[in-house]
């Protein structure tokens, strides 16, 4: 096993997790949507617009990883 396979695993994990609660979320959200237009966007997120952003997460993740991998080989290795 490579030094790699654990962390890409649980990446992977969190990432599909998140991703498959949100499509849930907005296919309950359309599925209750009372007309054919689109509905106002709320104040949630308009306000976290970018936080909200699956694209920024898994930026996020992906660093935070990075970091935890960087740490461990500089703790096992001394450099």
């Amino acid at each position: 096993m490579g030094m790699w396979l654990i962390p890409a695993i649980i990446a992977i994990v969190i990432i599909s997790a998140i991703s498959f609660v949100y499509t849930l979320k907005i296919a309950k959200m359309t599925s209750e949507r009372k007309s054919e237009n689109d509905t106002p966007i709320s104040e949630t997120v308009e306000e976290y617009a970018t936080m909200l952003n699956p694209i920024v997460w898994v930026y996020a993740i992906f660093l935070l990883f990075l970091g935890i991998m960087i740490f461990y080989y500089w703790s096992k290795t001394g450099y």
